[in-house]
């Protein structure tokens, strides 16, 4: 998953982390790279390319300007919003646009307090991100060999798979047809497997648990907890 922060603001008085927007997108970004499940576009190549391109907050704010710098950047995801700071602590609002449809697939509104340490803030924002990242864009793949417990899958750490990353194996169902009509019926979770090893394109993974024989060309999801 490739993201870019753009364009974020601080608005209101100056504050006691006056500065903050820097300091988060610096953090969000080296955070993120070192998941490994993200690559987060640097802030100087975004930076030049939206001087380059003459466009600020108003331009962003149109969803065909957003598909454009988006296939610039090759960023399917752009972080962008507000700091305002205020009297009593600085409130942010983070909306994450989806470059390819424009859709806003999550809006984060956090208070970050004068009483919490900023690292920690940080922290649990960083999770966040990574949480909707993978809930709603997970990792597809198939099995590609099976021996006992141990599988192997055509998904590696190019695509964004790490150690301890989880997947569902699912089973495709059959559609029930009712008065004509065919309703789809989502796919059933038969097993859960977890990556113990990494290589560029594929990975070895354990069985933490299933209900039947795990075979190749079985379908993979990723998982969260």
């Amino acid at each position: 998953m490739i993201m870019s922060f753009v364009d974020f603001q601080e608005k209101g008085g100056l504050s006691e982390r006056d500065g903050l927007s820097d300091v988060l997108t610096t953090h969000l970004t080296e955070s993120l790279n070192a998941s490994g499940r993200v690559q987060v576009v640097e802030r100087a190549l975004v930076e030049r390319l939206l001087d380059e391109l003459n466009l600020g907050s108003s331009e962003l704010a149109d969803p065909a300007t957003t598909l454009r710098l988006g296939k610039i950047l090759a960023a399917k995801l752009i972080g962008t919003g507000s700091l305002y700071n205020l009297s009593n602590g600085t409130v942010m609002s983070l909306r994450l646009i989806d470059t390819e449809t424009s859709a806003i697939p999550k809006v984060i509104n956090k208070e970050f307090s004068s009483q919490v340490s900023l690292e920690k803030e940080l922290f649990v924002l960083n999770r966040e991100i990574l949480h909707t990242i993978i809930s709603k864009y997970p990792l597809r793949g198939y099995v590609v060999q099976v021996s006992g417990d141990q599988i192997i899958i055509n998904l590696g750490s190019k695509t964004g798979v790490v150690l301890g990353t989880k997947f569902e194996i699912l089973e495709e169902q059959e559609p029930i047809n009712y008065k004509g009509k065919k309703l789809e019926i989502k796919p059933k979770s038969v097993a859960e497997i977890e990556v113990i090893k990494v290589e560029p394109d594929l990975c070895y993974a354990k069985v933490l648990n299933h209900e039947r024989d795990l075979n190749p060309d079985d379908k993979i999801r990723e998982k969260i907890d």
